[in-house]
């Protein structure tokens, strides 16, 4: 498509079907739900989400101007002028400017399902017109908005452990022990190592910034690619042994987070969450590379990198505290 921001933004808006302001929200939701429970799909708030229109003005004008702002930083960054090839990368990127600008969280949640209402409309605008594309911004959404509880919620200052170690060690439960150790030395979210298979297992390779060899496995990172996370050789033959054994490495994700809580008591320490073992992986991760040679702008881009984010200045939050 061709045209300025504002006139695609407003083609997608009025020729996919999302403008349903005048019409009743409540007999759309209604319709919905019974369309959804015939065909025996589930009717939760995210498939209510992908099939409801735009029903208010307010709405409206606050959507469009996410979506153009979506596609003027899709130009600046990538050189995307079409509206119809946003893809998440481009999504994730501005949602990650934002976090970067240290908004607030409820603002950030705006633009986030701005962003998720951009994807329904420009599938319902590719069905219409017989363009065989499709859009699906969700992967990216989850990623970012899970980065967004953990720097933007009620937060000022740092969530790191003061003593990781102390805390790892203090998990009693061998399986999360083991996911403790797993994320304390990759920065992985919870998600990317809550299961892993024989398949994923990558070996042991040479870390190309410290010389250090280190055990590898992969992940779906956005948009579906593979990432790779890295961890110790002792780790790593830990996670071997449990796949051998148990034919996959695989947790409970919130008796994991207990099992956390009660290990930062044993500890005597502030329970940050799972997600403070990996602000202590970002932390540590950059020291070590400016240890090894890299000044403060390399450094961050990496870790920004391994993290799977899109914005070097993303590490800035994690340092706070440091």
């Amino acid at each position: 498509m061709r045209g300025s921001p504002t006139y695609q933004v407003q083609q997608i808006f009025d020729r996919s079907g999302i403008n349903q302001i005048g019409q009743s929200k409540h007999d759309a939701k209604q319709s919905i739900r019974a369309e959804l429970n015939e065909q025996g799909k589930p009717c939760g708030c995210h498939e209510l989400g992908q099939n409801m229109g735009i029903h208010s003005y307010a709405t409206a004008d606050a959507y469009r101007d996410v979506w153009r702002q979506i596609l003027e930083y899709a130009r600046a960054e990538y050189g995307v002028r079409d509206v119809e090839k946003l893809t998440d990368q481009h999504v994730s990127g501005f949602l990650e400017q934002k976090v970067s600008e240290s908004l607030a969280y409820a603002t950030f949640q705006q633009y986030a399902a701005a962003t998720e209402k951009l994807a329904v409309a420009l599938n319902g605008y590719a069905e219409r017109h017989g363009t065989g594309q499709h859009y699906d911004f969700h992967g990216a959404l989850k990623d970012v908005r899970e980065t967004a509880r953990e720097l933007l919620v009620r937060f000022d200052g740092s969530r790191a452990y003061d003593r990781p170690t102390d805390l790892v060690a203090a998990v009693g439960k061998e399986s999360h022990n083991l996911a403790a150790c797993i994320q304390h030395e990759s920065g992985t979210r919870v998600h990317e190592h809550s299961q892993i298979k024989a398949e994923a297992l990558r070996g042991t390779r040479v870390d190309r910034f410290t010389g250090e060899e280190r055990g590898y496995f992969a992940m779906e990172g956005k948009g579906g690619k593979e990432g790779l996370k890295a961890v110790s050789v002792e780790t790593y033959q830990r996670l071997e042994q449990h796949i051998a054994v148990h034919g996959v490495f695989t947790i409970n994700e919130g008796s994991y987070r207990e099992s956390l809580r009660r290990a930062a008591e044993i500890s005597g320490q502030r329970y940050e969450g799972s997600h403070g073992l990996r602000w202590n992986w970002a932390q540590e991760r950059y020291a070590t590379l400016q240890n090894h040679g890299q000044n403060e702008l390399q450094a961050m881009c990496e870790v920004s990198r391994e993290m799977g984010h899109e914005r070097a200045d993303i590490t800035m939050h994690y340092l706070r505290g440091k």
